[in-house]
């Protein structure tokens, strides 16, 4: 039976992430304050009591040492999953600051229509790899735990959700905090929000 829950998580906190720079590299690893927050979000998984959980990560060092973090606590492994790693800014964009989606967000509308980054991918780009990855994880009957970036969870989740691309990018609701994670329920053949960008479990952390 196909899964029914879903679970999408961002990745603690790296350096490139406290200089608000884009263009990370694969192997940016989490700082000490993103190996906190990743044992805290895994602290909630824990406490949840899922059934038969299954954790995947991004191939990017940041979402694989968060996700070895939730599978530690809930005692299974990571599963490495291509497809869902973060968008591709490309050389135009690579080292400007995050604040340059908000105040260029003009020159991410490219000719033609789609909305991304000239030289990288796009978003629609994103969402489709990314939800070609999903396929298998939601084919499987179990609960599956994603961890991913914050613009390619934003992408998935316009097209989980029906929802225009361009809107979701821009709506800051969808901004999801460094192990911030969403909570998606099955509803026919769509899905619905149970929880949206939730870092609730930071407040706690040890």
């Amino acid at each position: 039976m196909p899964a029914n829950r879903l679970f999408l998580v961002r990745h603690g906190q790296t350096a490139s992430n406290v200089a608000q720079t884009l263009g990370a590299s694969h192997d940016d690893p989490l700082d000490p304050v993103g190996e906190a927050q990743a044992r805290a979000v895994a602290a909630h998984f824990a406490r949840l009591d899922l059934p038969t959980p299954a954790v995947y990560a991004s191939p990017f060092r940041r979402a694989g040492q968060t996700a070895a973090a939730i599978a530690d606590a809930l005692a299974v492994p990571v599963t490495v999953l291509p497809g869902i790693q973060e968008i591709e800014v490309g050389p135009q964009w690579h080292g400007r600051p995050y604040a340059h989606l908000i105040s260029h967000v003009h020159e991410i509308d490219l000719p033609g229509g789609a909305f991304g980054f000239a030289g990288g991918e796009t978003l629609e780009e994103v969402a489709d790899r990314f939800l070609a990855a999903l396929r298998q994880p939601l084919a499987r009957g179990q609960l599956p735990i994603v961890v991913s970036h914050g613009g390619a969870l934003t992408a998935a989740l316009a097209r989980l959700l029906g929802q225009d691309i361009r809107a979701v990018w821009q709506d800051p609701r969808y901004t999801h905090a460094n192990t911030a994670l969403t909570q998606l329920e099955r509803h026919g053949n769509g899905w619905q929000l149970a929880r949206l960008a939730d870092a609730a479990h930071l407040e706690s952390k040890p």
